[in-house]
């Protein structure tokens, strides 16, 4: 029985990223590029046109495109194509915008600094419902998650409420020592890897 292919779709501005990115989809049969664009707008109207076809199964979006906000692309597309799963390729490795692309609806975020040879697994992984992130994003998630008591959020910025709260992990409750929990749950070398 033949597979079906994963759809995917991409937006990123940078004319050499763009061809890597184009290349590493293109050397997985298991990954089919149905477009590809190099702006918001025209992602945008193409999402509109595939309205009452199939969404992609992935949409791959750099936040920092020439005429709009990837962050609005994600926002846009999650509520055009909520079945699409979304993940930011960017050079922006800072927890603002991290934060803001998990809120806006994405569901993997990786650093262009990353190798693109990797890329088809990242896409697979996040299709089979994984959350695919750069060392460094993971680190500041894991970071955020455990500054405290629950899932109160660091404020993004002055002048954001301390209460803040990350949507996506609001119902996520603190783990709570008890007599039958080690002491640390990861080794050393786990926590270096990690």
């Amino acid at each position: 029985m033949p597979f079906k292919p994963i759809t995917v779709a991409l937006v990123e501005d940078e004319p050499d990223t763009f061809a890597r990115l184009c290349a590493a989809l293109g050397k997985d049969d298991r990954i089919q590029l149905l477009h590809a664009t190099n702006a918001a707008k025209p992602m945008l109207t193409w999402l509109v046109e595939q309205m009452g076809h199939s969404a992609p199964d992935v949409l791959l979006v750099d936040l920092g495109l020439p005429d709009q906000s990837g962050l609005e692309v994600i926002r846009l597309c999650k509520a055009m194509k909520p079945k699409t799963e979304i993940m930011v390729v960017t050079m922006f490795g800072d927890e603002a915008n991290m934060i803001r692309a998990f809120e806006a609806g994405a569901s993997g975020y990786l650093l262009k600094d990353g190798d693109e040879s990797e890329l088809a697994e990242h896409v697979r992984t996040l299709d089979a419902g994984g959350s695919p992130m750069s060392p460094i994003i993971a680190r500041q998630l894991l970071s955020r998650m455990g500054s405290g008591s629950g899932m109160a959020a660091k404020p993004i910025q002055q002048g954001l409420p301390a209460t803040t709260v990350t949507p996506a992990f609001s119902d996520i409750q603190p783990i709570k020592p008890s007599r039958s929990m080690p002491d640390r749950l990861l080794t050393d070398r786990e926590e270096t890897v990690l």
